[in-house]
């Protein structure tokens, strides 16, 4: 029985409603089913293998053996793990600034046998200390402020070019809530050759974007148009 089938699909449904376990295979990775702002609905994605299900099969078709990745905004580990699970550990750097979930992405490498090099950081120009703003759902906190049941702390900034410098990644995985027009705006692309990026449109207009877009185009970067899923873009050079 194919793992995606329609008959899959009704055991899952059923298995749902009795029990779900701690750790859910997800595209070859151990997801948790619980942990910081892991709420129902995310739970039910990681369950049903929808969750970053744009982001996946856009990595899954364009990450090389020579790639080296860097994630920003790495969640629950998903991505970062899948990618050193495919070209080694030491060749993929995860950020991410809601130190809440350092612990879950942690437990995700283990549970895949995999270590990548992640730090509790939100990448910006210049280093110091930034608010980051944390939802009730881990995928929507932001630098951006995006509601009022949002928590504002205070995390570490680290300089985006002279990480970018010192990593000299070839693929970028971007999904920062927003943070994406800031984070381009200041980048220094020079290494890199791929970008999958999910775009925000619910908090910037189709014109920020645009102008966002059309930055990458005028640096050489193309997008690809098989791989455009709703918001989540590829572009390549």
């Amino acid at each position: 029985m194919r793992r995606r089938s329609r008959t899959a699909r009704r055991i899952k449904k059923l298995l749902w409603r009795v029990h779900v376990p701690g750790w859910v295979d997800n595209h070859g990775v151990l997801l948790p089913t619980e942990g910081p702002g892991i709420s129902a609905d995310i739970r039910r994605q990681i369950f049903f293998s929808e969750y970053e299900d744009k982001e996946i099969e856009i990595v899954a078709r364009r990450l090389a053996s020579d790639d080296v990745v860097m994630e920003v905004g790495a969640g629950i580990g998903f991505l970062s793990a899948y990618c050193a699970k495919r070209i080694g550990s030491d060749r993929v750097f995860a950020y991410e600034a809601n130190p809440a979930m350092m612990e879950v992405i942690a437990a995700t490498y283990r549970a895949n046998g995999v270590a990548p090099d992640a730090r509790n950081a939100l990448l910006a120009q210049g280093a110091g200390s930034r608010e980051f703003h944390v939802e009730p759902e881990f995928w929507a906190s932001s630098a951006v402020q995006g509601s009022a049941s949002a928590q504002t702390i205070r995390v570490p900034q680290v300089d985006l070019n002279t990480e970018l410098a010192r990593v000299r990644p070839t693929f970028l995985i971007v999904d920062i809530e927003g943070g994406e027009v800031e984070f381009f705006a200041s980048a220094d692309l020079s290494t890199v050759r791929k970008i999958c990026v999910e775009t925000h449109p619910g908090i910037h207009a189709n014109d920020v974007l645009s102008r966002m877009l059309g930055g990458l185009i005028q640096q050489g970067f193309a997008l690809d148009f098989t791989l455009m899923r709703k918001n989540v873009l590829y572009l390549g050079r």
